[in-house]
């Protein structure tokens, strides 16, 4: 499990420097209602101040059980969605992103997350380095494919 991977010495490196740009990107970001949808175990909204923040997924210490690409919430009626990690675990990649914009408000924002396949860390999953353990079991995918992806959904995109 990713969590577990991200308590290593390792892991925890990483940890931290992401929630530090997740503090960048989500700290200006107003609206009612912000999703967190995975990782439970870690707070990627606590610099927003959005006053109504659900986690959601499968794993324990979730506020909704729910799977990310079938969200048992209103269409646009999200502020804010955060993914960390979500889509390059998953095998419904394009389903979550499809989900998630259909639940966030015509003038919402989503913050991505995940491994750069073009970094030291893809250079490891593309050399098959442990390709059964976290975090190099994942579908590591690319910016210029991400933004292909969102660009499709009419996601107008900042940062990279």
């Amino acid at each position: 499990m990713l969590a577990q991977w991200l308590e290593s010495e390792q892991g925890r490196y990483v940890l931290d420097w992401e929630l530090a740009q997740f503090d960048n990107a989500v700290d200006d970001i107003f609206g009612y209602h912000a999703l967190q949808i995975g990782l439970p175990e870690y707070d990627f909204l606590r610099e927003n101040r959005i006053p109504h923040k659900t986690i959601v997924g499968v794993d324990a210490g979730v506020a909704v059980r729910a799977e990310a690409w079938d969200l048992p919430v209103a269409t646009n009626s999200v502020d804010l969605v955060v993914l960390p990690h979500e889509l390059e675990f998953s095998e419904q990649a394009h389903r979550i992103l499809r989900e998630a914009d259909r639940v966030l408000m015509p003038e919402g924002s989503i913050v991505i997350s995940g491994f750069n396949p073009i970094s030291l860390w893809g250079a490891k999953h593309a050399l098959g380095y442990a390709r059964d353990e976290y975090p190099w079991k994942g579908r590591l995918i690319g910016l210029s494919r991400l933004r292909d992806w969102l660009s499709l959904l009419s996601f107008e995109q900042n940062g990279g």
